[in-house]
């Protein structure tokens, strides 16, 4: 398969490679954000200084970004990072299956459908191929424990696991003292992307979609506790 998108990488990281479910703390919700982010790295749409969508003339090939971009372009008035965020997760209930279609075509997971009392429909998405997951892992130790400097993608990556709680997920397996190396580390990456003009735009994407995963939580767990 080609190179992995940013959305790709955080599912692989999130879900548990045995149960195919989310894993710890792992909002999929989250995963709108990193598709925003997808969209707006390949071109398929662009953001303005009023931090407004345009869809470009050609939509993406890939499956679960076509979808995005589909829902992006059918509105007839540019709309901003943050409206998409909280519009694109009643357009698509389930990211975790949306972004899990070229994975699951590509053989890097396998998708399992069942049902709770027999009436609610569940999927879950254990690994089949662990060979992505492990080196997409290998290559985020490598920054965040040893130092090595990040590209645009790694560092976007970084700040979505950063702003999602999921740095020390994604160093699962490292002693104790390195993974505290790692999340102070991811903490300066992401600070350090704030103002970076290059990627500004995914930056933005990111944050808010991490404004909308905790406040999608809080309502959730609030709902809960009654």
């Amino acid at each position: 398969m080609g190179e992995l998108l940013l959305s790709e990488e955080l599912l692989l990281i999130g879900l548990h490679d045995e149960t195919g479910k989310a894993d710890g703390w792992f909002d999929p919700s989250c995963l709108h954000g990193a598709l925003v982010c997808d969209l707006i790295g390949s071109g398929a749409v662009t953001v303005d200084d009023r931090k407004k969508l345009h869809p470009g003339e050609r939509a993406p090939e890939h499956p679960a970004l076509r979808k995005v971009y589909d829902v992006v372009a059918a509105d007839s008035t540019p709309r901003t990072v943050s409206h998409w965020m909280g519009t694109l997760p009643w357009k698509h209930t389930k990211p975790a299956e949306l972004v899990a279609e070229r994975l699951v075509d590509d053989g890097v997971l396998s998708r399992e459908e069942g049902k709770v009392l027999g009436l609610f429909r569940t999927t879950r998405l254990p690994a089949l191929d662990p060979a992505p997951e492990r080196a997409l892992r290998e290559r985020l130790r490598g920054i965040l424990v040893t130092g090595i400097e990040p590209g645009a993608h790694d560092a976007l990556l970084i700040t979505l696991l950063h702003s999602t709680s999921q740095v020390k997920a994604a160093l699962a397996g490292v002693d104790t003292a390195q993974r505290k190396i790692g999340t102070k580390r991811a903490a300066t990456i992401a600070k350090g992307l704030k103002d970076n003009p290059v990627v500004k735009a995914q930056y933005d994407a990111v944050v808010a979609a991490a404004v909308t995963a905790a406040v999608t939580t809080v309502v959730i767990t609030s709902s809960g506790s009654g």
